[in-house]
């Protein structure tokens, strides 16, 4: 019987020990991020208020398959969006991509480079581009009325605004950079969520 309540006591003290192994390390980096440690930094991106799931949005894969769990969380993401075509400042801002992820040197591998397509239609000459130049990106099919629905902008904008986003491991879109926000402003806080984060 004593070994039967000592049994019922200690689930919930593991339920929460799990719960709080699982989610600190996302609180600490978004606290650190917040706060910026012992530099007392700013953050350059805009908070997403409140917070939306990736997996919510209904992605698929570039074959048609329905994007899983297992292929969005991992990893940090970085986010953008494209239509049929890629003009000079969406092809400026992928460019950019790269080498921010480059520049992470031995912690490239915690990072993904997201790119959503809105048309599966791509262009022969840049989807010829994608694959010698962007290999590295992982690459899926978007619904622009979702996206509408679950952050407030039309896939036009979207598109048309390079606006990227970060999305933490466990597929929270957390954070929006404008198309004035430079490369330097996203390391800082790429380096700063890595640094205090553990996961991904």
């Amino acid at each position: 019987m004593n070994e039967e309540v000592n049994n019922n006591n200690f689930k919930p003290y593991m339920l929460w020990l799990l719960i709080f192994t699982f989610i600190a390390p996302i609180a600490a980096a978004y606290w650190l991020y917040n706060v910026g440690g012992t530099e007392n930094t700013v953050n350059r991106g805009e908070f997403i208020n409140p917070v939306v799931q990736l997996l919510d949005m209904q992605l698929q894969t570039v074959g048609g398959e329905v994007a899983t769990e297992k292929q969005l969380y991992g990893h940090w993401h970085m986010m953008f969006f494209m239509n049929a075509d890629c003009d000079k400042k969406c092809e400026e801002t992928i460019y950019t991509m790269r080498q921010i992820k480059t520049s992470l040197h031995k912690e490239s591998p915690r990072f993904v480079n997201l790119l959503i397509h809105f048309d599966k239609n791509i262009s022969d000459e840049f989807r010829a581009k994608i694959e010698s130049h962007y290999a590295n990106f992982d690459r899926y099919i978007g619904d622009k009325e979702v996206f509408n629905r679950m952050l407030g902008y039309s896939g036009e904008e979207l598109a048309n605004k390079n606006i990227i986003f970060m999305v933490d491991p466990i597929g929270n879109v957390i954070l929006k950079y404008s198309r004035d926000k430079t490369a330097k402003d996203i390391i800082s806080d790429i380096k700063r969520l890595l640094k205090a984060s553990q996961i991904g």
